[in-house]
């Protein structure tokens, strides 16, 4: 078993893919197995004597990681940045010919051996972890030719920690049975949602309805992600969008995978120890730890599709000593302001696709905005207008072109002085 993996012959491809776990699992295979599939998609299973020792998605191997932590861990400081740190205090060779386990299980198992993660804490992550690998398998499968690659390999010390294969195919069986009767096999949990259309999701929707999936939403987590995040069923929170997906209101896209420093700039010689120390501290006064730190600066958000003005924009308000967020495209505006909930909201009224009164209606028709001062730019200086714009809540007007001493005066009125160092 040094080159390719021998293929097993079976009619259904699912099948084929859970007869070859199954095989080096009764071969009490050791070494290293990598999957992968035509659209780039790369899975890395180690195993020790038929177990497995640690699986992961090579295209995402840090959120999955900073995932499983934060669900079977708990404490906010233990993360992707303390296995980087764990790891580079305890570089060892995984197996006899030199080569090094990969540094996330490293440094799990560094934090293991000093107390900071329970052996039952990291087997729940290496289980969960397996049997999403093993789902990820099946799913892709459906479409996709899966190649496998073997490296048998000589383990320098048995694993601390190992996973037992058969219960992993069993556990993901299951959980890819029940994701594919409610028809959803071609809606990938390591997907992230990302709402196209924000107006006519909030007309098929409630406003709490639509309040809660902007809150949700944001593009910056995947479905699996989002299900730990508010501790929901990941099938039925998946479920639940699918509607939207089929329609395009809701996109699916694949996000880039965490990136914390790399380990070889880590010259942190007592991190981990520093760490473990602050929170026995922290738990020994009934908390965790903490550190004072200064109020951030208010923010401004500009919502206009001219990239000159945005930036004229950002100088003077940034000038005046607040944070800056412009947002060019208008249906993106309520995801971000949800998001970034800002202070103070200038809003263009002419915009492409969205106007600035509707914009600014749906923004009061959420509860966390009905007090946000809204400030409409506009070239038009109509009394008509101006009674509009009253009408969906806007807090007053100020026209285009748009001058320093105008938005300075906006700031000040509607925004407390910033304090300034001498």
């Amino acid at each position: 078993m040094n080159n390719d993996l021998h293929y097993l012959t079976a009619a259904d491809p699912q099948r084929n893919a859970i007869g070859r776990f199954q095989y080096l699992s009764w071969g009490e295979f050791t070494g290293c197995v990598n999957v992968s599939v035509a659209s780039g998609r790369a899975w890395e299973i180690v195993f020790y004597q038929g177990q497995i020792v640690w699986s992961q998605d090579l295209s995402q191997p840090n959120r999955l990681w900073q995932r499983l932590l934060r669900a079977h861990v708990g404490y906010e400081h233990i993360g992707i940045e303390l296995l980087f740190q764990a790891a580079s205090h305890t570089k060892t060779t995984a197996f006899e010919n030199g080569r090094a386990f990969c540094w996330q299980y490293q440094g799990a198992i560094a934090l293991m051996m000093l107390s900071e993660i329970k052996q039952s804490e990291l087997e729940a992550i290496l289980s969960t972890a397996a049997q999403e690998t093993i789902f990820d398998l099946l799913q892709y499968s459906q479409g996709q030719k899966l190649n496998f690659r073997s490296q048998a390999e000589i383990f320098s010390q048995r694993p601390l920690v190992m996973v037992n294969t058969e219960t992993a195919i069993e556990r993901a069986e299951v959980m890819w049975q029940e994701w594919h009767t409610q028809k959803l096999g071609n809606i990938s949990p390591n997907k992230t949602p990302v709402i196209r259309h924000p107006v006519q999701l909030y007309r098929q929707t409630t406003p709490i309805i639509y309040q809660n999936l902007v809150r949700v939403i944001t593009g910056k987590r995947t479905l699996r992600e989002i299900a730990l995040e508010i501790n929901e069923d990941l099938l039925l929170i998946t479920r639940s969008l699918i509607r939207y997906i089929q329609t395009g209101i809701i996109e699916l896209i694949d996000l880039p995978d965490l990136t914390p420093a790399p380990i070889e700039t880590k010259a942190l010689p007592t991190a981990v120890t520093t760490t473990m120390a602050a929170r026995s501290t922290s738990i020994a006064m009934g908390g965790r730890p903490s550190s004072p730190k200064s109020a951030p600066a208010k923010l401004v958000i500009c919502i206009d599709d001219n990239p000159q003005i945005c930036e004229l924009m950002r100088a003077i308000i940034t000038d005046a000593g607040y944070r800056f967020i412009a947002i060019q495209d208008a249906t993106q505006a309520l995801p971000r302001l949800l998001e970034t909930k800002p202070d103070l909201i200038f809003l263009d009224l002419i915009m492409p696709k969205v106007n600035g009164y509707e914009i600014c209606g749906q923004i009061r028709r959420i509860s966390a905005f009905t007090q946000i001062p809204i400030v409409i730019l506009t070239g038009k200086d109509g009394l008509l207008d101006r009674v509009r714009a009253k009408v969906v809540g806007a807090s007053e007007f100020t026209c285009k072109p748009i001058t320093k001493n105008a938005i300075e005066a906006s700031l000040t009125k509607y925004l407390s002085p910033v304090n300034r160092e001498s």
